[in-house]
C-alpha cells in the first residue's frame, strides 16, 4: 500500500501538469488572437494602400509608330502593327515574334491563342500559345471581323457585295481547316458584333435590322455540339425593338454578355439560350469593361464627372463610385479599374479604394495591369516600360 505522503506528492504533481496545460493552453489562444488581430490589419492594409508613385524595373525600346497598337495578353501584353506582333513578358522580354503585312490589322485574344485580321482585307495571323510560328491564312472576301478561342479556333465574319458569312477555321489541325460556314440571312440585318466562347462551341452576333424603317437589333445564337447540328447550327435568336445591341461579349463559355447604349443583358444557356438578367441606366455610357468576375459600365453624370458600376456574375451589384470622366482609356485586371490619359493615370481597386494615382512628365500612349503584384506596362517615348508602383 502507497503511502499518504506519497499520494500527496502525485496530486501535487498532478496539479502542476494540469496547470502548465492550462496556461500552454492560453497562451496558444492568445498567440492565436493575436495572429488574427495582426493578420486582419495587414490585410486591411494592403486592400486599402495607396500610391502615388513608380520606378522602372526594366525597359525594352521599340520602334514608336502610330499604327502599332497594344493590349493585354496573358501576364504580360501584345504589341502589333502592320508588320508583325510580338508577346511581351512582365519582365519587359520578347516571348514570341510573328511577322506579316497588313493595311488594319486589329487583334483578339483569349488565353494564349492570337488572331490579327487585316480589316478590310483579306488576310489573317494566328497565333496559338503551342505554336512558334504561328499560321497565317487567306480568305475569300474582305474581313469585316475576327474573333479566336482558347483552343485557336477563329471565327470570321466577312462581307460580300450582297451578304456576309460567318467561318469557323482551326488552323492547327490536319483535316478540314474549315469547320462551319454560316451564311447570313437577309432578314437577320447587318452584323454589327460578333464572340465566339473560350471553348469554341458557340458564336453569338448583333445584327442591325432596318425592317420597318425603324432601326431594331436582331442577336442570333449558334452551336457546333450536337444540339446545333443543323444546317447553320443555329440554335435561337432575339429581337430588341427598343434598343440596340452594339457589342456582344462571351463572359464564359456559358454565358454572354450584350451591350446596348443604356445597359446591358446577360444570356445564358448556349444550347438553349434565354436570358437571365439584365440592368438599365438613364445615364450615357461612357465605357464597358468585362473580366472572368466583372461586368463594369462607366456612365456620364455630369460635366466633369462619371459613374463606375461594377456586378458580378451573382447579379449584386459590386461597387458604385464617382470617377473623373476626362479619362481616354479604360482597362480592368482581376480586381483592378485602371484609367488613364496620355498625361496621368488613375487606379481603383474593386473594393472602391483609389490605389494609384499620378500625373506623368511625359506623354503615354498605352498603360496596362501586370499579372505580378504592383507591376505595369508603360508604353512611353518609344520604350515599354515594367514599372513598380511606389
Amino acid at each position: 500500500m502507497r503511502s499518504l505522503i506519497g499520494r500527496s506528492f502525485d496530486a501535487v504533481a498532478l496539479q502542476e501538469q494540469h496547470k502548465k496545460r492550462r496556461n500552454c493552453i492560453g497562451i496558444t489562444i492568445v498567440s492565436i488572437l493575436l495572429c488574427c488581430v495582426l493578420f486582419y490589419f495587414a490585410y486591411h492594409w494592403f486592400l486599402n494602400r495607396q500610391f502615388t508613385s513608380h520606378s522602372v524595373t526594366s525597359t525594352m525600346k521599340v520602334q514608336d509608330d502610330k499604327m502599332v497598337h497594344y493590349r493585354s495578353f496573358e501576364s504580360g501584353i501584345l504589341r502589333y502593327g502592320r508588320d508583325g506582333a510580338s508577346a511581351i513578358s512582365d519582365k519587359g522580354q520578347t516571348v514570341w515574334n510573328g511577322s506579316y503585312d497588313m493595311a488594319t490589322p486589329k487583334a483578339d485574344t483569349c488565353g494564349s491563342s492570337v488572331v490579327i485580321a487585316d480589316i478590310g482585307e483579306k488576310s489573317l495571323y494566328v497565333y496559338k500559345g503551342s505554336e512558334d510560328k504561328g499560321a497565317s491564312f487567306r480568305v475569300d472576301y474582305p474581313i469585316v471581323q475576327a474573333c479566336v478561342s482558347e483552343q485557336g479556333i477563329v471565327a470570321v465574319l466577312t462581307e460580300d457585295i450582297s451578304s456576309n458569312t460567318i467561318y469557323l477555321y482551326d488552323l492547327f489541325t490536319d483535316s478540314d481547316k474549315l469547320l462551319a460556314e454560316i451564311p447570313t440571312n437577309v432578314d437577320d440585318g447587318y452584323p454589327v458584333s460578333l464572340d465566339i466562347a473560350p471553348d469554341g462551341s458557340s458564336i453569338v452576333v448583333s445584327y442591325l435590322c432596318v425592317t420597318t424603317g425603324i432601326a431594331q437589333s436582331r442577336v442570333a445564337f449558334y452551336n457546333f455540339s450536337d444540339v446545333g447540328k443543323n444546317e447553320n447550327c443555329f440554335v435561337g435568336a432575339h429581337n430588341y425593338n427598343d434598343r440596340m445591341i452594339s457589342e456582344v461579349h462571351f463572359w464564359d463559355n456559358d454565358h454572354v454578355i450584350l451591350f446596348a447604349e443604356k445597359g446591358f443583358a446577360v444570356w445564358e444557356n448556349m444550347k438553349q439560350p434565354k436570358a437571365v438578367w439584365k440592368k438599365s441606366f438613364s445615364g450615357e455610357i461612357q465605357s464597358a469593361v468585362v473580366n472572368d468576375s466583372y461586368v463594369g459600365l462607366v456612365l456620364k453624370e455630369g460635366e466633369t464627372e462619371s459613374r463606375l458600376y461594377l456586378y458580378g456574375q451573382d447579379r449584386e451589384r459590386k461597387l458604385a463610385i464617382n470617377v473623373d470622366s476626362s479619362y481616354d482609356h479604360v482597362e480592368m485586371s482581376d480586381d483592378e479599374v485602371l484609367f488613364y490619359t496620355a498625361g496621368s493615370c488613375t487606379i481603383y481597386r474593386t473594393n472602391g479604394v483609389k490605389k494609384y494615382n499620378e500625373q506623368f512628365k511625359s506623354k503615354i500612349s498605352a498603360f496596362f495591369p501586370g499579372k505580378r503584384h504592383n507591376r505595369y506596362f508603360m508604353i512611353q517615348n518609344s520604350k515599354v516600360k515594367v514599372i513598380r508602383l511606389k
